[in-house]
């Protein structure tokens, strides 16, 4: 009896610790976006030592049998010519061939976490610990003691203001805000008071590192989430003030930021206000919609488009001599539209639509939260990347498909209603 229980002793040590990992996947970028890779690697390792593994990898085979994987396919076809035409080859295949393992990745550990629901609650009360762990240190550090962030970096105990550096740790609130909500007033208790004091962190952080990309994204999620409870809300208030509430946080913001955005002397044609959205990064724009026009149908190559002649040319009036395209151009739409041409785009654009539709006529249908929670998410992220991050930066590639993968998997699970709340 001994000899038969210590391989399933060892196979739910290996899960627990698998899942555990996945829980710290993105608050572990706190110290750093390296570590989301160490952990990731880490979780993979576990996975290969478990002895169920072909059947996991049976199911995420399974699940990618589906419109929405077989539009992702779609869109890796129509992505393979530009990395011909690319002025470099090697980088482009490498982002592409990134992106795709990303989302195999994802489909791994959502087949793990879907498969043991006992591990739900386990995994559940990690990422909120983790959560908020990973954001009392960061307030710490914005706040009062700088050195903690180097010291996580290991850069030692320095007196350096920290500026931007946690801007990118603030914009994982598109991600953390919904999962903590949701998973913590499943869990109810203290877990639920966690969750939410953790979910204010992020908030006060993305108004401490003044993160306006952040801002939309989470503006984008509030906006849907309201009207899609309406929607398939029952009570006549419901359907009436959620909406009216959604309107009312969007106009506050945009009346927020035509106070205090006003930019004189820097008037022209620009696609925007200025208080809407800067000079600098509508420049940018104006020269990415230049070279989009110049590689119309496969694109100039994917994640190259810092290459590009004139990329080096300094925007007039900036701070740091700002070049036209500083690595990227601040949009994902731009930025894939340049790299993958026309192809490119509308495969893209028609997967996202395609996840959009299932996942709302999910949720209407049965009103599963999980899937509310990972169209806010979703529009979260798309909507944030319109300003913020590369489109080929590997840890918002996969900070958003893991989340994704994760929430999805704890659908419908009655285990975590009701918990103890000790």
């Amino acid at each position: 009896m001994t000899n038969s229980s210590a391989p399933q002793t060892k196979q739910t040590v290996t899960l627990r610790i698998l899942v555990v990992l996945l829980s710290c996947v993105l608050t572990i970028q706190i110290m750093g976006r390296a570590a989301i890779a160490g952990t990731l690697v880490l979780a993979f390792f576990c996975f290969l030592f478990l002895p169920q593994k072909s059947m996991y990898l049976k199911r995420a085979v399974d699940a990618a049998r589906s419109p929405i994987g077989l539009m992702v396919l779609i869109t890796a076809l129509f992505w393979i010519p530009n990395i011909f035409l690319s002025v470099d080859p090697i980088r482009s295949l490498e982002a592409g061939a990134r992106t795709f393992i990303f989302i195999g990745f994802a489909a791994l550990f959502w087949a793990v976490l879907a498969e043991n629901k006992s591990l739900h609650g386990l995994f559940c009360r990690a990422f909120i610990i983790a959560s908020g762990g990973a954001i009392v240190i960061a307030l710490i550090a914005e706040l009062a003691v700088p050195e903690l962030y180097w010291f996580l970096h290991f850069k030692g105990w320095r007196d350096v203001p920290l500026r931007t550096s946690l801007k990118s740790f603030s914009a994982l609130a598109v991600f953390m805000i919904p999962a903590l909500l949701w998973i913590g007033f499943r869990l109810g208790g203290r877990w639920m008071n966690l969750s939410v004091a953790s979910a204010l962190g992020f908030i006060v952080l993305v108004w401490l590192t003044y993160n306006r990309a952040t801002i939309a994204g989470l503006i984008a999620m509030t906006v849907i989430c309201a009207v899609l409870v309406a929607w398939s809300s029952r009570s006549r208030l419901m359907q009436i003030a959620l909406p009216l509430g959604a309107l009312a946080v969007f106009i506050g913001v945009l009346v927020w930021l035509n106070m205090t955005r006003q930019r004189p002397g820097f008037e022209g044609d620009w696609y925007f206000p200025l208080w809407l959205v800067d000079y600098q990064r509508q420049a940018i724009w104006r020269f990415a919609v230049e070279l989009v026009q110049q590689n119309i149908w496969f694109g100039m190559g994917m994640n190259t488009i810092n290459f590009a002649p004139g990329a080096d040319a300094v925007i007039p009036n900036t701070a740091n001599n700002l070049k036209m395209i500083p690595s990227h151009p601040h949009n994902w739409v731009l930025e894939i539209a340049a790299e993958t041409g026309v192809f490119g785009l509308l495969s893209i654009l028609t997967t996202i639509v395609v996840s959009f539709i299932h996942m709302i006529k999910t949720f209407l249908r049965g009103a599963d939260k999980s899937y509310l929670i990972a169209i806010c998410i979703s529009a979260g992220y798309w909507v944030s990347g319109l300003f913020n991050f590369s489109f080929w930066s590997a840890w918002w590639q996969m900070s958003f498909v893991l989340i994704i993968a994760l929430c999805l998997s704890l659908k419908s699970d009655s285990s975590l209603v009701n918990t103890k709340k000790t």
